[in-house]
């Protein structure tokens, strides 16, 4: 049985704006960098019992990070500063982004939003996210009547 994901076409809007993003900052290094849109490289991972988000942040602060979680994704916010380095004057190049950032993504199935947990080591966040359990259907017996005079079902 093939298993059926939920489309969400931000999923793919967001997509082509970062890789709209990453050809014009690579390929047209004289058009500048927008530095204020751009988010952390993530991956997001599926296992049995949930998801797993891993984001690359070197040089964040783990105090400079918020995280958030719903039934259906995460966001991520952060800021990187730049570290202001006075002194004599010569070649510089900077190639690093600094500033605010924020990235969001859904997930194809619902989680326990209230069971996530986050870990932050050598410059890589990882959230892992279990998945919600299935609702449970609910059943009620419902009574039949016939001509005023009311009948129970069958068990």
């Amino acid at each position: 049985m093939a298993n059926l994901t939920r489309w969400n076409p931000y999923d793919d809007l967001q997509r082509m704006r970062d890789e709209f993003q990453r050809v014009f900052s690579a390929g047209f290094p004289w058009l500048g960098r927008d530095e204020s849109h751009w988010g952390p490289s993530v991956d997001v991972r599926e296992t049995v019992t949930g998801f797993v988000v891993e984001a690359e942040l070197p040089g964040v602060d783990r105090d400079n990070l918020d995280v958030t979680v719903s039934e259906d994704g995460i966001t991520l916010r952060g800021e990187v500063r730049e570290e202001r380095q006075e002194g004599e004057g010569g070649f510089r190049q900077i190639e690093r982004r600094y500033g605010s950032f924020h990235r969001s993504i859904v997930f194809p199935a619902p989680v326990a939003h209230e069971q996530a947990a986050a870990e932050y080591k050598d410059g890589i966040l990882r959230i892992t996210v279990p998945k919600a359990e299935p609702a449970r259907s609910k059943v009620t017996k419902v009574r039949i009547s016939d001509g005023g005079r009311e009948r129970r079902e069958l068990q």
